[in-house]
């Protein structure tokens, strides 16, 4: 097995966008017939402000990516690192590789010169959470809705 890091080129960010409505439906539990074109949105604007794809390849064969992004923490007015999408296509599934995808990030924001690095997780996504968790990632605040 060949496993290396890279960040996205046009041939990953193809297949990229051609998963991106799975990819939503999986993150957010929506059935919205949209989901395709509304993640490609947030890639898109995300990419405006310098953020990036980091894929993991076996070779030439893209097995998943995690994007690097900043935010600012509104309390403080810091930018801070922002993981805006982590997916593994799934025939890569319980091998480890979100794992070394979210260690290859921090590892990114790192070298960018970021202290807190910080996401979104939607609540019936339980292993990702427990992912987040085991790398040590805490809750910091609790998004709530009512729907009326």
């Amino acid at each position: 097995m060949g496993l290396e890091f890279k960040r996205a080129s046009d041939m990953e960010m193809e297949e990229i966008y051609e998963l991106a409505g799975e990819n939503r439906r999986e993150a957010t539990g929506s059935q919205s017939e949209d989901n395709r074109q509304k993640m490609i949105e947030a890639y898109e604007h995300s990419a405006k402000f310098d953020a990036y794809f980091v894929c993991l390849m076996d070779n030439s064969t893209l097995l998943g990516w995690v994007m690097i992004d900043k935010s600012i923490d509104y309390l403080t007015g810091d930018e801070i690192g922002w993981i805006n999408d982590l997916f593994v296509k799934v025939p890569y599934r319980g091998k480890g590789y979100s794992t070394l995808l979210m260690e290859e990030a921090l590892n990114e924001f790192r070298k960018n010169g970021y202290h807190d690095v910080r996401l979104n997780v939607y609540t019936h996504n339980e292993k990702a959470m427990k992912l987040y968790e085991k790398i040590g990632f805490k809750d910091v605040s609790k998004f709530m809705k009512i729907t009326l």
